[in-house]
């Protein structure tokens, strides 16, 4: 039998995120507190790797919305403003721990997107970057996000 759709973005997410996982954490220690952008925030290596958690969270309950029938981002979600707001909410964590977190919210993250049909999939609503976008986008995207940070932070390198 051939894999469904959302088995198939299931795999890619549990892959892709070991991928992150494991070079966040095949940095030498002294690479976490590197500064990685000069924005509003100060963002270290260790921080994108906060941010990517933080958001891939709030995020899974976006795609939940939309799965279900609902709208996804709410009208006027600042993204810079969330970004700016939750860094640092799991500051406390040391590099295991974060790392620990990272693997457990792409384990459920691969539960959300295995447990969804083909037409939940093509539902649309609003995703917080890209606007209106299909669940299957959002969940790609969630890949694309953290590919993204990954190669800003090896420029540092």
């Amino acid at each position: 039998m051939t894999p469904s759709p959302a088995h198939n973005l299931a795999e890619k997410l549990l892959v892709e995120g070991e991928r992150t996982a494991a070079f966040f954490e095949d940095l030498g220690v002294e690479a976490w507190s590197r500064q990685l952008y000069a924005h509003d925030n100060l963002w270290t290596v260790r921080d994108a790797l906060e941010h990517l958690t933080l958001a891939e969270t709030n995020l899974i309950a976006i795609i939940a919305d939309v799965a279900a029938g609902g709208t996804g981002a709410p009208d006027g979600f600042d993204i810079d403003a969330f970004n700016r707001d939750h860094t640092g909410h799991l500051a406390a964590l040391h590099r295991p721990a974060l790392l620990a977190a990272y693997r457990t919210q792409r384990a459920r993250t691969a539960e959300l997107a295995r447990s969804l049909s083909e037409s939940q999939l093509a539902l649309r609503g609003r995703h917080p970057a890209m606007g209106d976008a299909s669940v299957a986008d959002m969940l790609k995207m969630i890949y694309l996000h953290n590919a993204m940070h990954v190669k800003d932070v090896k420029r540092l390198a």
